[in-house]
């Protein structure tokens, strides 16, 4: 390796370093001040245009996002019907959960409720959630909560966090399942 090449592998390597110290030390500076407030990140609105279908719209801020495989619904007294499938994500290599589909920006659905919920009045929804900010910091996952008439549409204030149960402490995690495969989402459970 000549003198000029020499140069160039110094120059390079310390230029790296300094790249790497300036991203390391912004990540470090980043305080739950620069977040923004979970209901400012994340926003939910919830409806129930029809009797049986309650239509869930997230509202992502720029530099967040939500984790597909991290959703639970429960509604009471009526169920949400089997084989409800999430709408597909983004595909991410993350370092907690593995290669997993993520939303950014919003995602828009509609869950549909089983024949007994058009003989009710009112329903009430829980929707369990997880996102992160892009500057490495995830959030508990959090559980909001409506009560809905058909025709209602409400937007849940950002809730507490949710304490993790069973295959979801980290401890016993398993894999997530393939973004690739989309199966039947789980419904009526808690995270």
């Amino acid at each position: 390796m000549d003198r000029r090449q020499r140069f160039f592998l110094r120059l390079s390597i310390v230029f790296g370093a300094i790249v790497a110290a300036t991203m390391l030390g912004a990540r470090a500076q980043v305080s739950g001040a620069d977040l923004l407030p979970l209901s400012e990140a994340f926003r939910l609105e919830v409806s129930r245009p029809q009797a049986e279908r309650v239509r869930i719209t997230w509202t992502i801020a720029e530099g967040y996002y939500l984790y597909r495989h991290r959703f639970r619904f429960e509604t009471a007294p009526a169920k949400v019907r089997e084989g409800f499938t999430l709408p597909p994500g983004i595909v991410k290599q993350d370092p907690f959960f593995g290669e997993s589909q993520i939303y950014r920006r919003s995602v828009d659905f509609e869950l549909p409720l089983d024949e007994s919920a058009a003989r009710l009045d009112r329903i009430s929804l829980r929707v369990v959630s997880q996102g992160c900010a892009d500057v490495g910091i995830c959030f508990p996952p959090e559980a909001r909560t409506a009560d809905l008439a058909v025709g209602e549409t409400v937007i849940p204030e950002a809730g507490d966090p949710f304490s993790l149960t069973g295959a979801d402490k980290p401890a016993d995690r398993r894999p997530p399942p393939s973004p690739k495969r989309s199966g039947p989402f789980p419904t009526g459970s808690s995270p």
